[in-house]
């Protein structure tokens, strides 16, 4: 049985991811503010422009990875999973390239929708210099199959992440290192579903899950 302990470290982790990017805003209204920084304010504007739209990004992604996205029903468009990723994504330093042929506009379960989106996320963190993340799949009904490859300088799976796709949830390992790919692991115990490790090379990883 899974506990609240997950709960309890995805609520952390959420307030931290969002915490950076409102806090710039934060700091941009601050200049805005300082009469004596008039010089600052182009930067100042900017920097509270790009800091918001991140924070609204990430909001946004989060319903949809995380929450229960009501609005959305029981099934969730593809497109509205790409969309949102491609949004999240550009923001940060790793390209995502999720042409709109990969899974069409086909609906699907949310958690599945869910773990599509966080292995978007889990691929990308193997890229920590930046580089490529590519989207590949097909969906027929119920069967669905994607893959994620990640292509940049010393790509590679956290160690954390490579033990938990191969032990599968085990709440007594449960960590603040670990919760995402937990997360993913409870959803995939839940559904059914499958997420494996393709390959590990040099400088490409690439991960794949199906239903």
């Amino acid at each position: 049985m899974i506990d609240l302990k997950l709960a309890a470290l995805m609520s952390s982790k959420l307030c931290h991811d969002v915490i950076g990017p409102i806090g710039a805003v934060n700091n941009g209204i601050e200049l805005l503010q300082d009469e004596g920084n008039e010089d600052m304010r182009d930067q100042a504007l900017e920097l509270v422009s790009q800091s918001a739209g991140e924070a609204s990004a990430r909001l946004q992604f989060y319903r949809l990875a995380f929450g229960l996205a009501g609005s959305m029903g029981q099934e969730i468009s593809i497109r509205d999973a790409r969309q949102l990723s491609r949004d999240f994504m550009s923001y940060g330093k790793v390209t995502l390239d999720w042409p709109d042929d990969a899974g069409g506009a086909e609906n699907m379960s949310k958690d599945a929708v869910k773990i599509l989106c966080n292995l978007v996320v889990l691929a990308a963190s193997a890229l920590p210099r930046g580089g490529d993340l590519k989207v590949d799949g097909t969906v027929s009904g119920s069967d669905w199959n994607f893959s994620f490859t990640a292509s940049g300088a010393r790509a590679t799976l956290r160690e954390e992440i490579t033990s938990a796709i191969l032990s599968g949830y085990d709440n007594d390992k449960l960590s603040a290192l670990n919760v995402g790919i937990y997360y993913v692991m409870a959803l995939c115990e839940n559904s059914g579903a499958k997420i494996e490790i393709v390959s590990m090379e040099e400088e490409k990883v690439v991960l794949s899950a199906h239903s």
